[in-house]
């Protein structure tokens, strides 16, 4: 189980997962584009229930694994991902779930 460090409030999310969420944050952010970031944390953790967070270029966010390998990305979750971040809910990371291998990519 990896962790997700904004504003200096941590959100658990599997490491493969947490892969994933990366690059799309690093690449809009990349881009210098702001964008909602929403999940729902699980009762046990200190921030549980509906999270929303802004995702802007200035953001104090990082990453930490508990694995030590990087996980292989999935570029049809990505580019499903990237294309959630242009929506007016913004990325709701709850409705995000791997595609299988050569699946095709669903607006």
């Amino acid at each position: 189980m990896g962790s997700l460090n904004y504003d200096g409030h941590l959100y658990d999310f599997e490491d493969r997962f947490l892969a994933h969420v990366q690059v799309v944050l690093a690449q809009k952010m990349r881009r210098r584009e702001s964008f909602l970031l929403s999940w729902t944390a699980p009762a046990h953790e200190e921030a549980w229930g509906r999270v929303s967070i802004w995702i802007s270029p200035s953001a104090d966010v990082s990453f930490r694994y508990s694995g030590s390998k990087s996980a292989a990305l999935n570029s049809e979750w990505l580019e499903r991902m990237m294309s959630a971040t242009h929506s007016t809910r913004g990325l709701d990371l709850d409705t995000q779930k791997e595609p299988p291998a050569g699946s095709p990519a669903h607006s």
